[in-house]
């Protein structure tokens, strides 16, 4: 479970969405109303949270004149903070999620070990979807510098293959029709 869904289940959505907007705007200075509508919370729970924030040592207050700006103090509490509020984006599980959805596919697996920047993916399923197939890995490529290698087979073509020991080592199914 990313860390950002352990945090949801623990602390006040609305702090964490608060913190979210600061986290995301390390150089910007809001207003109470801008950061109210920027986090959608309304202004007097914005204040409240602010409060802890600033007694916290998180957000910094800053007066001028009659006028009260806030800002994120960048310091090892707040980089912390950061670190457990990023959502890590896993883009095998995004293409799993769009290539389920492509008529013909009955199963995905992962063939070897997945690294940080590429999969071996065999679909099992007709070669009709290849364009589709192709066409989701290129877009994780473009967004996330991620690298699918797929290989359409037949249920019947990966069995074979797999008693003759072509697709013998680590094979982990990712996602099979029911």
């Amino acid at each position: 479970m990313p860390n950002i869904d352990i945090l949801k289940q623990l602390f006040d959505k609305k702090i964490l969405r608060i913190i979210h907007v600061f986290s995301q705007n390390k150089n910007k200075q809001f207003y109470l109303r801008e950061l109210s509508r920027a986090a959608n919370v309304s202004p007097a729970t914005t204040y409240r949270i602010i409060g802890k924030l600033v007694k916290a040592g998180i957000i910094e207050e800053i007066k001028i004149s009659k006028f009260k700006v806030y800002k994120i103090i960048i310091n090892e509490k707040t980089k912390g903070i950061a670190k457990l509020l990023k959502e890590e984006v896993n883009p095998l599980e995004i293409f799993v999620e769009k290539a389920k959805e492509l008529e013909g596919i009955d199963s995905i697996i992962l063939q070897g070990k997945k690294t940080n920047k590429s999969a071996n993916i065999l679909i099992i399923g007709n070669d009709d979807m290849s364009k589709k197939v192709d066409e989701i890995c290129k877009e994780l490529k473009q967004k996330y510098n991620f690298n699918i290698d797929f290989l359409i087979l037949s249920d019947l073509q990966f069995r074979q293959m797999t008693k003759l020991g072509v697709y013998s080592g680590d094979k982990k199914i990712l996602w099979k029709k029911e």
